[in-house]
């Protein structure tokens, strides 16, 4: 993924976080604000629809506090409803179409009607209001119970006619005193009319409906006798309104009407408006400035980091270290070209002097490469010529002569000829078996002189031309270093050949430096079972046919039963100049991992630990099939 694409993408995710945000903030904080002043709107709602009844409740508590505070009126209960100048001139159906009201009794002090008037004040049609059409109410009738003299008692009452708000006061004198006299009550139904002055007053869409069931158990949140008697108000909503209720006692406090105000959800919805406006408007700006800040981004940073990208690349496929940024700037980024050009110059300079020494380097790793492999060939030569040397010295040679040149005077006894002629004769066995086995040992020092002097050979050509890669068995030249080894190396360790070996294909390599790879496997295998103490130990030899790295490769494993080495020093064993002997010079393993390395092959190694052994692995390409045994290229 590019810088670009970065930035672009880190800018993108700062944008949605920043919406997901400020939405957030919207949906979660700002929209339900609107919600909860759209509850109470609507709670507001019902408390003036409320209020406005309680205000017509007021209007018929001042209509009773007229006519119950008068003389005429006091006087009129007072005489039992003798007094006809007052009824003909005043108390008359005329007064309820004043009044507006339908309903007007008046009531001696023990509830029984003195006079009365339920009717319709627009057609004097008489109306059929139950309790207030009788002759007398209840003496436990609220209407009664008025606890002050001056007091009023007002509410809802229910009549065959429908619900009446109802009011009454203590008819009293003009100044309100003396005995009471009765009680004035005045009433209106809440009709259509009524309820259409409501809507007009509070314009709201309300409702009234008698509750089907009024046995319910309610808890009101008004008291007061001069007002509604109603529950604590409920909020139901829905998508498009939020309804209001609340249910409305009579005056015997039980439950009497069920009252609705519903309040469309214009706050909410215009709240919403508001919402997707301002996440709109709030999107539009932060499209603008993302867009600005990645114009800035691109041209002040990802652009400069670019080039210097696409610089360093093309240093790196060229290597070309002569180009040179030359960004003048001056933030970091320029100071990263300037060092960069810097660095550049340094690495042309270090490249020069790493070339003028890599030859005197290469050349001296060779030299030490091939004085390991010398040293190892001349090693068990020097052994066999001390042995041979040996063997020469001892042989009775001085003796046999002695006793040549005495049979050949011709001087002693019988008998002292004839001993001389038997040790000259055992004598001459011996030394024709020495000597039989002299021309043995003579034969493999010569191999292994022609050995040294292939490996000084080869060395002479690998300064003038390449090795040969040819097909090889591996079998055949492990059996040829063995061959190579001391007599004592050979007696303290077994070489068993796995039988799978001889099945593997042939593989790819150089002749001369296998060997000489191998060479030093069998010798480091010998002395590593010598160092472990043991009398004799063993070396298998198994290979099988592998896919590496799309490469078919034969995997040749050498197990010794050895000393072993430690876990952390498994990969160091093949560093130039480390070794785990005494006196060893640590380029053995070196260069023959590096040569092997150049014919296309691999080698590791593997220990259980001090005491386990080791497994060093050799791979080698294996030859092409197509090509048979006539195969070869140059290494």
């Amino acid at each position: 993924m590019t810088i670009k694409v970065k930035v672009t993408l880190i800018t993108l995710a700062v944008f949605i976080l920043s919406a997901s945000i400020v939405y957030s903030i919207q949906r979660f904080l700002v929209l339900p604000g609107f919600y909860q002043l759209e509850r109470e709107e609507s709670t507001k709602n019902m408390q003036r629809v409320v209020e406005t009844i309680n205000r017509e409740l007021q209007l018929i508590g001042i209509s009773t506090a007229d006519w119950a505070y008068w003389d005429d009126t006091y006087r009129f209960a007072e005489q039992g409803g003798n007094y006809p100048e007052f009824l003909e001139s005043t108390l008359t159906l005329e007064a309820a179409e004043t009044l507006h009201s339908n309903l007007i009794n008046v009531y001696d002090i023990y509830g029984n009607l003195i006079w009365g008037a339920s009717v319709d004040p627009d057609t004097y049609e008489v109306l059929d209001l139950g309790v207030f059409s009788a002759r007398y109410l209840p003496e436990n009738h609220p209407l009664l119970q008025i606890r002050q003299q001056d007091g009023l008692v007002a509410g809802l009452a229910e009549t065959p006619s429908g619900t009446i708000l109802v009011g009454s006061r203590n008819i009293l004198k003009n100044d309100r005193s003396g005995q009471v006299a009765g009680v004035f009550v005045i009433g209106r139904l809440l009709d259509e009319e009524f309820m259409q002055g409501i809507s007009e007053q509070t314009r709201l869409d309300f409702s009234l409906e008698p509750l089907v069931d009024r046995t319910l158990e309610t808890t009101w949140a008004n008291f007061s006798k001069q007002g509604l008697v109603h529950t604590p108000i409920d909020l139901v909503e829905s998508a498009d309104l939020i309804i209001s209720e609340t249910i409305v006692s009579d005056l015997f406090r039980q439950p009497l009407l069920k009252m609705a105000v519903n309040t469309p959800r214009t706050i909410s919805a215009r709240g919403e408006n508001l919402v997707h406006m301002s996440m709109l408007s709030i999107g539009a700006s932060g499209l603008l400035i993302m867009v600005f800040m990645l114009m800035l981004l691109h041209r002040s940073i990802v652009s400069p980091v670019i080039t210097l990208t696409d610089h360093a690349v093309q240093v790196g496929k060229n290597d070309n270290l002569r180009t040179r940024l030359n960004m003048e700037r001056g933030d970091e980024i320029g100071t990263l070209a300037y060092e960069f050009d810097r660095m550049t110059d340094h690495l042309a300079e270090t490249r020069r002097k790493l070339m003028e020494q890599s030859y005197c380097s290469g050349m001296s790793e060779m030299a030490s490469g091939v004085l390991h492999n010398v040293g190892n060939a001349v090693t068990p030569l020097t052994v066999r010529l001390n042995n041979l040397q040996d063997e020469l010295r001892g042989a009775p040679a001085a003796e046999m002569e002695m006793a040549v040149r005495e049979l050949a005077e011709g001087n002693g006894d019988l008998e002292r000829r004839e001993d001389l002629s038997r040790f000259v004769e055992l004598a001459g066995g011996e030394l024709a078996s020495l000597i039989t086995q002299a021309k043995h040992e003579i034969d493999t020092i010569t191999s292994q002189v022609n050995h040294v002097q292939k490996i000084l050979s080869d060395q002479e050509k690998y300064s003038r031309a390449k090795h040969v890669l040819e097909p090889l068995r591996i079998e055949e030249l492990v059996l040829d270093g063995a061959r190579m080894l001391s007599p004592e190396m050979q007696q303290r360790m077994s070489i068993d050949m796995d039988p799978d070996i001889e099945e593997v294909n042939e593989v790819l390599g150089s002749r001369t430096i296998v060997q000489q790879v191998i060479g030093n496997l069998l010798i480091n295998a010998a002395e590593s079972i010598s160092s472990n103490g043991a009398y004799q130990g063993h070396l298998r030899v198994a290979g099988s046919r592998e896919v590496v790295d799309g490469r078919e490769m034969v995997h040749f494993r050498f197990e010794d039963s050895g000393v072993g080495i430690e876990t952390e020093n498994l990969k160091r064993i093949f560093e130039r100049g480390f070794s785990t002997k005494n006196r060893g010079s640590g380029l053995g393993l070196h260069w023959c991992a590096n040569v092997v390395n150049a014919m296309g092959g691999n080698m590791y190694a593997e220990s259980g630990g001090p005491g386990e052994g080791l497994c060093m692995h050799l791979l080698l390409p294996v030859v092409p099939e197509a090509s048979g045994r006539d195969i070869s290229k140059e290494l």
